[in-house]
């Protein structure tokens, strides 16, 4: 007798609280295994390493989907960086996340993903602070995308604690990219030097 095979779940979603790779910590990753883009409102539960629920603690995401408002592609990932605050927020090292809502929007899937990268003076993507000048935007799809773009400043690593950002400064008007586009932002003088990562993520469209 054949097991009938188990239906794919709508979204899956991935918590890492200490990256292995060089990158932020803390980052949640969202995939879409619909035919249907969505502006997702997320709710998260913060756990501690022995399972328990830490209830004091406050969650809060840089790119702000426990509100609402950045769009999950069909068939694509939404990335977002979680910072907890508030007593016993040292003891995070998971996370329980539901979905509180889901809003359907009319949004063509992506054909690949669009990018930010940290530039220097020469338009190269550099990793030291010293050396970001400028934000490097790439959108390879054969359509226009609007995306929200925001710088993240890390604080010092503290033992294994995963570590958490500190300031978030979001550009003041979205982006709109044309399709099979770059785009460079160069930053004032008085940020140089001081933010560690520039991460972006899609918006309604608002170009014609």
């Amino acid at each position: 007798m054949r097991r009938k095979p188990r239906e794919k779940r709508p979204f899956s979603l991935k918590y890492v609280p200490v990256a292995t790779d060089g990158g932020p910590d803390q980052v949640l990753t969202i995939e879409n295994h619909t035919e249907v883009s969505v502006l997702p409102t997320l709710a998260f539960t913060p756990i501690s390493v022995y399972g328990h629920e830490l209830p004091h603690v406050v969650t809060q995401t840089v790119n702000g989907s426990h509100l609402g408002g950045p769009l999950l592609p069909a068939g694509g990932t939404l990335r977002d960086i979680l910072r907890f605050d508030g007593p016993g927020s040292r003891q995070v090292r998971g996370v329980r996340v539901e979905l509180a809502a889901v809003e359907e929007i009319d949004h063509p899937a992506l054909e690949q993903d669009t990018r930010s990268v940290m530039i220097d003076l020469e338009q190269k993507a550099t990793d030291e602070p010293a050396d970001f000048w400028g934000i490097g935007l790439v959108n390879p799809n054969s359509f226009g995308v609007t995306v929200r773009v925001s710088l993240l400043e890390f604080e010092e690593r503290e033992r294994d604690f995963p570590r958490q950002v500190v300031d978030v400064v979001t550009l003041q008007e979205d982006v709109d990219l044309a399709s099979v586009s770059n785009h460079v932002i160069w930053l004032p003088e008085d940020v140089r030097g001081q933010f560690h990562e520039v991460v972006h993520h899609l918006r309604q469209p608002t170009y014609a």
